[in-house]
């Protein structure tokens, strides 16, 4: 009898000692706030939150395309927050909370951000997203060749074509040894065509689909810069393989090239710490400066499990002073080399992107970005990289390029292509 009761004694301080260690490992879990982002970045943020956040530690989880990877494996531990680009298609949003709580209960105000982005991370009304950061498209040149600029914050796609060909210079054999700008030697300056000219590539219903006139228009543009100010696209070919085969900004330097193009991200990592002696306009059409395809969203996951946790490192993350305290911390530790802004780009709350980023990038003092031409892109699926780079950038190049007894592979062959290596 006296073994029977120690055995049962000990089976219920047993088990009470499990349960405990079970509910105290699940506390302890839910105390973690796990970050899913492909923004490495992120980890300096952590560590300054962590380093004031006893409650709620967060941790890093690397994903390189956080869109592709929701829902987690059946074994993986959730996210209770995700970041990264190409949230805003229609998977995504499946799973991501609503997170309009924030902002009735006054945790963040809506008039932080610019307001095309905080309404980008919009669906059926409600706010499923937040916006983290983007970039813009700019044109670069020599401070020599300042005067030949027709503008002083923006260029159109125009302005650059006439601006470019008055550069252009040949010697006594006819043969090019300026061009101002050459748009076949930048793919993205190609693609970036089809955006300020409506074409619109954009998901709907799991189906990519475009502006079919638009796009002809597009390339009909293109090819008429080319032929008719540049002479050909061989000619255009065998100068930019001549001349401008080193970095964007040495290309304008040689004063081979009035031109180049890049986004803000590259152009101020490079000029941050060293004086090249170059400047930079916005591309800007109708009025608007397309914002990059990649902008940064966060999101908190449907099935979090430290939401309280989440809410309180987005409340920290999209402070102004916070957000200060990071530039300082880049500044300081010299991190600031490796990726421009916040998380790589500007940031998407305007007091710190119009008052804060231009003291620790002075180049932003002569040009800010104007908030009220910033324009969203579309929704576009999170394998959008590689359709652009091995669709539309291919079918732009094959179409200026082509001969006239040349048949060009269609948009539409190519994307049929582009799934069979992607999904089957």
């Amino acid at each position: 009898m006296k073994k029977t009761a120690f055995f049962k004694i000990f089976s219920i301080f047993t088990l009470s000692f499990f349960l405990f260690s079970c509910k105290f490992q699940q506390q302890e879990q839910k105390k973690r706030v796990v970050i899913w982002t492909s923004c490495s970045e992120f980890v300096q943020y952590i560590e300054l939150f962590n380093k004031t956040h006893k409650e709620n530690n967060a941790i890093l989880v690397y994903k390189e395309n956080p869109a592709l990877s929701i829902p987690p494996a059946r074994d993986e531990t959730p996210p209770d927050i995700i970041i990264g680009s190409w949230l805003r298609n229609d998977a995504p949003y499946k799973y991501c909370k609503p997170l309009d709580y924030i902002f009735y209960n006054k945790i963040l105000s809506s008039d932080l951000f610019y307001k095309q982005l905080f309404e980008a991370g919009q669906k059926n009304n409600l706010q499923f997203l937040l916006p983290v950061s983007f970039n813009l498209p700019t044109i670069v040149f020599s401070q020599e060749n300042k005067n030949l600029v027709p503008d002083n914050y923006t260029l159109t796609f125009e302005q650059i074509r006439k601006t470019g060909a008055e550069f252009n210079t040949k010697n006594d054999k006819g043969v090019f040894t300026k061009i101002g700008f050459t748009p076949l030697s930048n793919n993205d300056f190609l693609y970036l065509s089809t955006k300020i000219f409506d074409v619109n590539f954009r998901e709907e219903n799991g189906k990519i689909i475009w502006n079919s006139e638009k796009l002809q228009e597009t390339t009909d543009k293109l090819k008429d810069w080319i032929f008719t100010e540049n002479e050909s696209a061989q000619t255009e070919q065998d100068f930019a393989f001549k001349y401008l085969f080193m970095p964007y900004y040495r290309q304008v330097i040689s004063d081979r090239t009035l031109y180049a193009y890049t986004t803000s991200d590259q152009l101020f990592k490079t000029i941050k710490n060293q004086d090249f002696g170059i400047d930079y306009r916005w591309v800007v059409q109708n009025k608007k400066i397309p914002i990059e395809d990649s902008m940064i969203m966060l999101g908190i996951y449907k099935e979090c499990r430290n939401q309280p946790g989440a809410t309180e490192f987005i409340s920290w993350f999209f402070n102004v002073d916070n957000q200060q305290k990071i530039l300082e911390r880049k500044e300081k530790l010299n991190l600031d080399t490796e990726l421009f802004g916040i998380s790589g780009g500007f940031s998407s709350i305007r007091d710190v992107t119009e008052h804060i980023l231009p003291v620790f990038y002075t180049h932003l003092l002569t040009n800010l970005p104007p908030s009220q031409m910033l324009s969203v892109p579309q929704k576009l699926p999170a394998r959008w990289d590689s359709y652009k780079s091995l669709v539309i950038e291919p079918y732009l190049r094959s179409v200026i390029t082509a001969q006239p007894e040349e048949t060009v592979m269609s948009i539409e062959d190519l994307e049929s292509e582009w799934r069979r290596k992607v999904f089957d």
